[in-house]
């Protein structure tokens, strides 16, 4: 769900847990020991994984938004997940939406696909609705993530996205809804063009360097770390 609808039950949750200086078993309030990722263990143990070790190694690259840009346009289910997780976490801790628009745009086009999970993907024993309920928290992370762009961008129909959505997503069907999206994903990408091009900040050309230190490029503009 998008970050302003639980803000609430969020810091009901931090309040309650604000006695505690590490991480603790939620209904049982027990201790939890910390585990620090190792590449050598993951290899002795046969449980090396790449999209884990990209996630590990993702704080060394600079600026940020290069990594969460190269995750974009693949539709393998858990590297959709990471990549829409990390788009509104970006959000989350940016000082403004004008640095995310263009990471929003690759969600929208995004949503009408349907990502593809392999067996091993999922936990074993999940049950035979797995498959299904992978697909749709790849989905809710994507129309969530708009959402939250919606909020800080003060664009309301991105912010209620699934208000605009018809049955299909209440009877959660994809098929339905997959239909639903080929045609809102493209509506709200223009209007995610439309108001950034109103805000001054699509793509703005910077200033030529009269001082021979070469010349700008359009499509360069600064992101906030």
């Amino acid at each position: 769900m998008p970050s302003f609808v639980v803000d609430e039950g969020v810091k009901e949750h931090a309040y309650e847990f604000a006695m505690f200086s590490a991480i603790v078993d939620m209904p049982t309030k027990s201790s939890v020991e910390r585990t620090y990722y190792s590449e050598k263990y993951a290899w002795l143990s046969r449980s090396f994984d790449a999209l884990t070790q990209n996630l590990a190694h993702s704080y060394k690259i600079k600026p940020t938004w290069l990594f969460i840009e190269g995750l974009a346009g693949g539709n393998d289910g858990r590297r959709a997940l990471a990549h829409s997780s990390l788009v509104r976490r970006y959000m989350a801790n940016c000082r403004t939406w004008r640095s995310s628009y263009r990471f929003v745009l690759a969600l929208v086009q995004e949503l009408p696909r349907t990502p593809q999970f392999e067996a091993e993907d999922l936990v074993p024993d999940a049950g035979s609705d797995a498959l299904q309920d992978a697909l749709w928290d790849v989905f809710f992370t994507r129309i969530s993530g708009i959402q939250e762009y919606g909020f800080h961008a003060g664009v309301e129909e991105l912010m209620w996205a699934t208000d605009h959505l018809n049955g299909a997503l209440i009877q959660l069907d994809w098929l339905g809804l997959k239909r639903d999206l080929q045609t809102k994903s493209s509506e709200w990408a223009d209007l995610i063009i439309r108001h950034a091009q109103s805000e001054r900040v699509f793509f703005p050309e910077q200033p030529s360097d009269s001082d021979g230190d070469g010349d700008a490029d359009a499509d360069d503009f600064e992101l906030a770390p």
